[in-house]
């Protein structure tokens, strides 16, 4: 179990690997169809909580942390 629980979190040379990388939520990639600018962030910075990695996304109204699961299920790295 401890095990696979590190292999779900962010090692701090991945976490820090993703800044400045461009991301977009899940629910507002549409195929074939680039996302609005607003709904466009950029990973700005890696913190600790409670001896966990996350990483940090400023979008245009907001600042959202994700840890590696979130991540994984809610964002979807943006390539132009």
């Amino acid at each position: 179990l401890i095990e696979n629980k590190i292999m779900n979190e962010f090692s701090l040379e991945e976490a820090v690997s993703l800044i400045y990388r461009l991301a977009t939520l899940k629910k507002n990639a549409v195929a074939n169809k680039k996302p609005d600018i607003t709904q466009i962030g950029h990973i700005c910075g890696v913190l600790t909580m409670n001896d966990q990695i996350e990483i940090v996304i400023k979008f245009h109204d907001e600042l959202r942390q994700f840890t590696k699961e979130e991540f994984k299920s809610k964002v979807v790295l943006y390539d132009k």
